[in-house]
């Protein structure tokens, strides 16, 4: 090899090298990068929750992540997360969900609410995300008489089952509806039976769930 052919030939090792550790480095700074996102949205999502949890259970204190199975389309299971919330003592209260309908008039309405075992009742409701029409979809997140049909919601359970005896379902407004009933807004129905579409079909399953969990919610300790 004559020392041109040489000199060349280490040049492109050289390079070839440089650009193997100029990849890895770079790699590298991807992975960190990405790990630091996602801790970054972890603890955003763990701080909306304890916000949330808190919101949903006054008297909690601290909550814990928990996963219920449910059953989906032929025989499938399929996971959601729950939050249980305990008090200064550390006992068990109860826990916060969030669901979803994509049935609103401007698409996908979340939800999140609180529901309270011993009680078999629903704290409340709050809207996370919306949107609808503004001054007249967007009052299931500010019409405070709407929202105030699920503060201490009573949702007694079928002994067997564990399943609401009266499902929450929609009525047309001013119709003084009864147990599980909440009434829609006037000018904003498809907004209203979206919100309530979502609480029928969680409480529905996640409620059932939650009771036959109630030993392992009630025995975890921070």
């Amino acid at each position: 090899m004559t020392t041109d052919a040489a000199r060349r030939s280490s040049l492109t090792c050289s390079a070839a090298l440089t650009l193997a550790i100029l990849a890895f480095t770079v790699s590298l700074l991807l992975a960190w990068t990405h790990h630091a996102a996602q801790e970054a949205i972890a603890r955003r999502d763990d701080a909306r929750i304890r916000a949330l949890t808190r919101e949903m259970l006054p008297d909690a204190v601290r909550h814990q992540v928990f996963t219920v199975s449910l059953p989906s389309y032929g025989g499938a299971t399929i996971t959601r997360p729950i939050y249980a919330g305990y008090d200064a003592s550390d006992a068990f209260i109860g826990i916060v969900v969030e669901t979803s309908d994509s049935g609103g008039y401007g698409g996908e309405v979340r939800v999140v609410y609180g529901y309270l075992p011993h009680k078999q009742s629903i704290t409340g409701v709050k809207i996370l995300k919306e949107t609808e029409t503004s001054g007249i979809g967007d009052r299931i997140r500010t019409d405070p008489e709407f929202l105030a049909q699920f503060e201490e919601m009573a949702l007694p359970l079928q002994a067997d089952t564990k399943r609401p005896q009266h499902p929450v379902s929609y009525v047309p407004p001013e119709t003084n509806g009864g147990p599980g009933q909440v009434e829609g807004i006037s000018g904003a129905t498809v907004s209203s039976r979206a919100v309530i579409r979502a609480m029928r079909i969680s409480t529905n399953q996640i409620v059932p769930a939650v009771h036959d969990m109630l030993d392992e919610l009630k025995g975890a300790r921070q």
